[in-house]
């Protein structure tokens, strides 16, 4: 009997060692200020009235990369669509190379000692059709530093000697190859314990860009999490009329689009309740009231984009222009961009494959976390 006591105590011992947790890795992080920027202050910064890819009423995401070893800072545009890195050379032509990049999009490799020229022609496509732009140039290798001191070495991307575009394309999206991955080459030289990244945009244009984690008070409610890289399957999108739509094929969410591609049907639905007798979008349906598109992303989670986000007054104040628009063929893929992701939180965890989408919480306060899908 005594016997009997004794190995109970080790065997509940041990059952009380063993359910013990583990302590907790430190979380890692990468924090990158964002700002969102409109077509209008694009182009007073470039002197420019017109330019591929950025016409009136577009939006894109602009963050700040470190390069090089006087670490030169370099604006990029942050696209969830792509994954490589590019920005243009100083003396680089940038939109159709009709005059040449500014200079606080531009790199020096003469100024870095640090720079190595990988010899290799690089040339870069975005988008297709009528919307393809092109970048050119020479891949090399440098260190890229963050605010702490810290760098991220030999790091390749594609210096530009000729771009479609005012500024350098930051690449986010999933690739395993460290090589050319910014999350993965993070993870690589041990800043972030997984590699991912999630998107955060305030009301007033301000965010921030994070890889290696999650900031949890900035999502209201749960995640819809799904198997997937930036291709989600959303069930449907209401209009303001109370018109349920439903999604024929998956979205792709996509910094790089500036606006919110919906297969025929839905677009033209859509389109077709804020048009006036003779056709045309009349702002008055439009951007009377509070009218909203609700998209069901499913598991609970339902974003809501204002029109004012999809319809806007031209440059002339004469009429209403949209931001959405047509994927032309039934079925395919509906490439969705800033006006729906700049409503949403947006995180994907490269390891797991998993990307969730949340709605999103404006505050000031911070709950970074690891990936927990």
């Amino acid at each position: 009997m005594l016997f009997f006591k004794w190995s109970l105590l080790v065997t509940l011992f041990a059952a009380v060692t063993t359910a013990t947790p583990i302590e907790k890795r430190h979380v890692k992080y990468i924090a990158y200020p964002l700002e969102q920027v409109e077509h209008s202050s694009l182009a007073k910064r470039y002197e420019l009235e017109d330019f591929y890819g950025y016409q009136e009423g577009t939006t894109r995401y602009l963050t700040k990369l470190k390069v090089g070893s006087t670490k030169q800072e370099v604006e990029v545009f942050i696209d969830t669509g792509s994954w490589a890195l590019n920005f243009p050379q100083v003396g680089g032509g940038c939109n159709s190379a009709k005059r040449e990049c500014a200079a606080d999009v531009s790199f020096d490799p003469t100024e870095s000692t640090t720079f190595k020229n990988l010899s290799k022609f690089s040339k870069i496509e975005y988008g297709e059709g009528n919307a393809l732009g092109r970048v050119t140039g020479f891949k090399l290798t440098d260190d890229f530093y963050f605010d702490n001191g810290d760098k991220l070495p030999n790091f390749e991307f594609t210096l530009v000697n000729e771009t479609i575009y005012t500024a350098g394309i930051f690449g986010i999206g999933p690739n395993k190859n460290s090589n050319v991955s910014y999350a993965q080459a993070a993870k690589k030289a041990g800043y972030i314990n997984q590699a991912g990244f999630s998107l955060y945009a305030s009301p007033g244009g301000q965010g921030t860009f994070l890889l290696g984690g999650v900031d949890k008070a900035k999502i209201e409610g749960e995640l819809a999490i799904y198997k997937s890289t930036l291709s989600v399957p959303a069930i449907s999108v209401t209009s303001a009329n109370g018109t349920v739509l439903k999604f024929p094929s998956n979205l792709a969410l996509d910094t790089g689009n500036p606006g919110i591609g919906l297969d025929p049907e839905i677009h033209d639905e859509i389109l077709n309740e804020v048009k006036d007798e003779n056709g045309k979008i009349s702002c008055d349906k439009a951007l009377s009231g509070n009218k909203k598109l609700q998209f069901d992303f499913g598991q609970g989670v339902l974003i809501d984009v204002p029109y004012s986000d999809v319809f806007y007054w031209n440059d002339k104040h004469t009429g209403c222009n949209t931001r959405i628009a047509s994927t032309r063929r039934h079925g395919v893929t509906q490439n969705v961009g800033i006006p729906l992701i700049k409503n949403l939180y947006l995180t994907n965890n490269f390891e797991t494959g998993k990307l969730g989408v949340g709605k999103v919480k404006h505050t000031d306060e911070s709950d970074i976390v690891d990936f927990w899908f």
